[in-house]
């Protein structure tokens, strides 16, 4: 899925494998003036230039080789895609709390892959769920996991761990972000495998001011959020639990967005806030 984020200082309904999206019973007059109301918040989003970016997850490519070895996909033991993730110890992979089904079933976590058919021998058990405390499914605040494995996950040139922010740190403006996964390129792709893509894709997203982003989506944006992507580059529909990478260090984690990819821009939750729970955790655990 990588647009340069360019941006001064920031100030977050959805079912596994998806955006929590809002349907949308819009008349043609109606969705006009949303468009005019999205265009409005993106010119307030605080780029300072803008560089190259990519044609058409939504606006993105094909991952270079290799170069995301912390992505992580949760998946069914029916080779259903529930989320996405990322690696951030030998036996630990983050994803948003969202993403952990109600459903009874085994849940398994996969790394090391690009192409989803090849998935199959790269599974790791599960030893347990971490979802934060304080996670509101209905406001979608705190929507942060934890996932602690069976056993560490050896490293080579397919698995490594992707850094996480100082505490409290704010993104700074120059900071170049990207997002990553498996989800749908483009609005209403559905492929054999239901919203996916089957190879592993990235974009660069643009930065959103809190303010402005906040006036294009229905639920609160909180300091505990950051807001990126565009119309034309974004994450998209099962893109969740994914990261925000800015500058090499893991920010965000994909919460949600729009029914519409692309129509607002894509809410996450903003990791460096959760630090303190994230050490206790781990330590706890250890």
């Amino acid at each position: 899925m990588l647009i340069q984020a360019i941006c001064c200082s920031l100030q977050r309904h959805k079912s596994p494998a998806a955006f929590l999206f809002q349907p949308s019973h819009a008349s043609r007059t109606q969705e006009m003036e949303r468009s005019c109301i999205v265009l409005l918040g993106l010119l307030l989003a605080c780029s300072c230039h803008a560089g190259k970016q990519d044609a058409l997850i939504l606006g993105g490519r094909r991952v270079q080789n290799h170069s995301r070895p912390y992505m992580a996909i949760l998946e069914s033991d029916y080779k259903e895609i529930l989320c996405d993730g990322f690696l951030i110890q030998p036996e630990w992979v983050m994803t948003a709390a969202h993403c952990r089904s109600s459903r009874n079933m085994r849940v398994l976590i996969v790394l090391g892959v690009e192409l989803l058919s090849e998935r199959s021998n790269h599974i790791w058990d599960i030893a347990k769920f971490y979802p934060h405390p304080d996670y509101d499914s209905t406001t979608l605040e705190n929507d942060i996991m934890l996932v602690q494995l069976n056993t560490p996950v050896p490293y080579d040139n397919t698995v490594q761990p992707v850094k996480l922010p100082q505490q409290d740190r704010e993104i700074p403006c120059t900071a170049a972000c990207s997002t990553a996964g498996w989800g749908r390129t483009r609005n209403g792709d559905r492929d054999a495998s239901g919203m996916h893509s089957q190879v592993l894709q990235e974009v660069n997203v643009t930065l959103v001011r809190r303010k402005s982003c906040a006036s294009l989506h229905t639920r609160k944006i909180t300091r505990n959020m950051i807001c990126a992507g565009n119309k034309e580059h974004n994450a998209c529909q099962g893109d969740s639990g994914g990261p925000l990478v800015c500058n090499g260090v893991a920010e965000g984690v994909v919460s949600f967005g729009s029914k519409e990819c692309g129509k607002t821009p894509t809410v996450y939750t903003q990791i460096s806030r959760y630090l303190p729970w994230i050490n206790k955790v781990i330590k706890s655990a250890s």
